[in-house]
């Protein structure tokens, strides 16, 4: 290469920026916005996704407790109606003697009336006889759901209600500064006029359903019907 061409590049080469990359330093507030970022982004992902199963794990609470509402509290409601026409002596008097009971730890329920069929059974299943016979209905929990033992009408027969429910209490509610003077708490009677004076009145019912965030528990409570009509308007 001539020394006229040496000269007319030099000039040129020597003007070119040199190439670089990032800094160190560039580099890790670079790495800290982008995780900054990221974490903010997948922590609200995270809420909105728990929020969502929250929402749906209450609505499913809350179809079960409609469930309970419109089966449970409505045989309880019948637990001690009787009919004399239908009735034999026998049945009568199992229901007026025990109408709704409780296990000792509270943990079952059982109700009596005269019905068409059992808790186990469709309420549209026709009664061939259309006759009132006596229905025990035994409600518990299993651990997992809400399942009661039903006799009557029928072959007796265990049928799941609810599921979810991992726990259920039964308490007896009767009247006020009721003395039962040694007599079984855990059993309602109203077979005399005397007894309807200490008769139960209801019963409270707690539900512990089991939710994926935890156990949500709730509270109702329902009125044997006819024991409160018995009670107000006397017994013939």
């Amino acid at each position: 290469m001539s020394k006229s061409m040496r000269q007319s590049l030099g000039p040129q080469s020597r003007g070119r920026s040199p190439q670089r990359g990032f800094s160190l330093v560039e580099l890790m507030v670079a790495l800290a916005l982008s995780a900054f970022l990221i974490g903010g982004l997948t922590l609200t992902y995270l809420s909105g996704r728990a929020a969502a199963r929250d929402a749906e794990d209450l609505s499913r609470v809350q179809e079960n407790m409609r469930f309970v509402s419109d089966h449970l509290l409505r045989d309880i409601r019948n637990a001690g109606f009787r009919d004399q026409l239908t009735l034999t002596f026998a049945e009568f008097q199992d229901i007026g003697q025990a109408f709704a009971e409780i296990h000792e730890d509270g943990s079952e329920l059982t109700v009596r009336y005269a019905g068409r069929s059992h808790c186990a059974q469709s309420r549209q299943t026709p009664n061939l006889q259309n006759e009132l016979t006596l229905v025990t209905n035994r409600y518990f929990s299993d651990g997992e759901r809400l399942r009661c033992a039903g006799s009557g009408p029928g072959n007796p027969r265990t049928t799941d209600l609810v599921p979810g429910v991992a726990d259920i209490q039964f308490e007896l509610l009767r009247p006020p500064d009721v003395d039962l003077g040694g007599v079984n708490a855990d059993v309602c009677n109203f077979d005399t006029a005397d007894d309807l004076d200490t008769a139960c009145i209801g019963v409270r019912i707690t539900l512990t359903f089991d939710g994926r965030g935890g156990d949500r528990d709730a509270v109702l409570e329902a009125a044997f019907r006819n024991v409160l009509l018995d009670r107000i308007y006397g017994r013939d």
